[in-house]
């Protein structure tokens, strides 16, 4: 874990109402695709599983959301780096090898088997998405709270503002899935649910201004949100989304005639100039804030 994220979470507040029916929705998930699993295993009839599983995700739904009343500071800790928040995605990772254990001999090959555990995984990991994304934002919420020394829209810059490489490969991903499952192979489906779950994560976003879901428009000249400079790093807000890229990860700030770059180790940030209001502003800010920020590190590290 970097510096920046384990630095302690300042007076985190006790989780709101949103959480709460988030994570014990979640578990109640989880704890009836595990009890509908154990019966598919012990061969049980499917009207049996049908009315169970509700049972079980209601209970511990409302179990789950009395345990995160009373868990201050949960959805924080969870949000506060990309390995916690990838815990979430556990339970889904473990469908996913269920729906695989019949086509290496551990289990009888049914389509009962293959429907009930593709469908478990994929809704666990749409459920999964929510959960981390909002514990995301609680975490960057409570380490924000100072006023952002510049604002500024964000329109992407470069070749991969569109996010055409990943956009591509799930596109393979689904084509290939497919092209398995017209072989006679089952698990192709699990490839084409996978596909088309990333395939809709990037081509479809919240929009509150147009409704739930709005298609994410084509026009490269679309702004996408907001960047905030603050003492922690450089907040990115779209739509109810938030993130933190912490100074520790920002390399070198440029300001080129075209594109305000945010330089990190893997890939940068890149900012359409004709997008800020005021660049030289915005610049000055940048180099002001990370050079106090850094400093401040180097303080602390008694360095």
């Amino acid at each position: 874990m970097s510096h920046e994220y384990g630095r302690p979470v300042p007076d985190a507040d006790p989780p709101d109402i949103g959480f709460q029916a988030a994570f014990g929705f979640y578990l109640g998930l989880v704890a009836g695709g595990l009890v509908v699993l154990a019966g598919l295993v012990a061969d049980a009839t499917t009207a049996a599983l049908l009315g169970t599983f509700p049972t079980v995700v209601t209970a511990v739904t409302l179990g789950g959301h009395v345990l995160a009343k009373r868990a201050r500071g949960l959805p924080e800790r969870i949000g506060r780096s990309r390995r916690s928040r990838l815990v979430c995605y556990l339970p889904a990772a473990g469908f996913a090898a269920a729906a695989l254990a019949p086509s290496a001999g551990l289990l009888e090959p049914t389509a009962r088997y293959l429907i009930a555990t593709v469908a478990l995984g994929a809704v666990l990991a749409v459920t999964a998405v929510g959960l981390e994304r909002l514990c995301r934002n609680r975490f960057v919420e409570a380490v924000t709270p100072d006023e952002p020394t510049a604002i500024w829209s964000y329109r992407p810059a470069g070749a991969l503002a569109r996010n055409g490489v990943w956009i591509g490969s799930a596109a393979l991903v689904a084509v290939g899935g497919l092209w398995t499952l017209g072989l006679g192979d089952p698990i192709g489906l699990l490839w084409v649910v996978y596909g088309a779950v990333m395939l809709a994560s990037n081509w479809l976003e919240f929009d509150p201004d147009d409704g739930w879901i709005a298609r994410t428009s084509p026009d490269p000249s679309r702004e996408r949100g907001e960047l905030r400079v603050h003492d922690r790093g450089v907040r990115y807000d779209r739509g109810r989304s938030r993130k933190l890229v912490p100074w520790e990860r920002i390399t070198e700030i440029r300001l080129t005639d075209d594109e305000l770059v945010l330089e990190r180790r893997f890939r940068n940030l890149r900012c359409d100039r004709s997008a800020i209001d005021d660049p030289e502003a915005v610049y000055e800010a940048l180099e002001e804030t990370n050079s106090r920020a850094k400093t401040g590190a180097r303080t602390a590290n008694g360095r």
